[in-house]
């Protein structure tokens, strides 16, 4: 989806850690072999497929549902600029420029889906061992005992076996594909929600407003002379 970059990010509060007994072992047990059956091994690798199919197959009807002159006020047109977009057929445009646009999304989203999906194949076991810490701090030894009981149980290994990609199911896939144009057209209403819940907060400051200490201190912390220094472009 088209993203809206954030031009600075203020860095977080250092999170307060609480302290808790770390699980039992008799718990972690437990909790593994709840965790082996909720994330069996190449789970994540079939995720991205489903994903990938899902996206890649509904491409150009997506395209077509864009609010186009939605984004291109978000891009920085005036709304009258941006009316003389609803006359724009974008398949027509793109077929000019690109004929093989649709080919090279497809490309590009199937490399790139299958890329992630052989990283998260790596990265299984320590999730796998990051689940059952977190299903061994949350339930009991008796209830994880119960719940690996049911998971052995035909209905309970089923729905095990599909916690985790049954969000790729066509039915939920169409949902999320119905969504996007929906959210795209609500996020004016996003950004001015967030303009003003940041209205009270000073402006950003501007090199001009900064002392040459404070001037020099960006620029070393930054590697670069303090010459070199400009204020970054406003994009909206």
């Amino acid at each position: 989806m088209p993203g809206v970059a954030l031009a600075q990010t203020a860095p977080s509060a250092p999170v307060v850690a609480t302290e808790t007994a770390p699980p039992s072992q008799e718990a972690l047990v437990e909790a593994r072999k709840v965790a082996a059956r909720l994330l069996p091994p190449g789970v994540y690798k079939t995720v991205m497929s489903g994903s990938m199919q899902a996206i890649t197959g509904s491409m150009g009807d997506a395209l077509k549902a864009m609010p186009l002159r939605q984004i291109a006020e978000l891009g920085g047109l005036t709304p009258a600029e941006a009316k003389a977009l609803d006359k724009v057929n974008i398949e027509e445009v793109m077929a000019i420029y690109d004929p093989y646009w649709q080919r090279r999304q497809q490309l590009t989203m199937q490399a790139m889906f299958g890329a992630m999906g052989d990283f998260f194949t790596t990265m299984e076991p320590t999730l796998r061992e990051a689940m059952a810490h977190a299903y061994a701090d949350h339930f009991t030894v008796a209830e994880l005992t119960d719940l690996d009981r049911y998971f052995s149980t035909p209905t309970g290994a089923k729905y095990a076996a599909r916690a985790t990609t049954i969000m790729t199911d066509p039915a939920v896939m169409a949902s999320m594909k119905d969504l996007m144009p929906k959210m795209m057209q609500q996020m004016p209403h996003f950004i001015e929600a967030a303009q003003k819940a940041t209205a009270g907060l000073p402006p950003v400051r501007k090199l001009d407003t900064m002392t040459p200490a404070e001037r020099a201190k960006l620029a070393k912390a930054l590697g670069v002379d303090p010459s070199k220094l400009h204020d970054p472009k406003v994009t909206s």
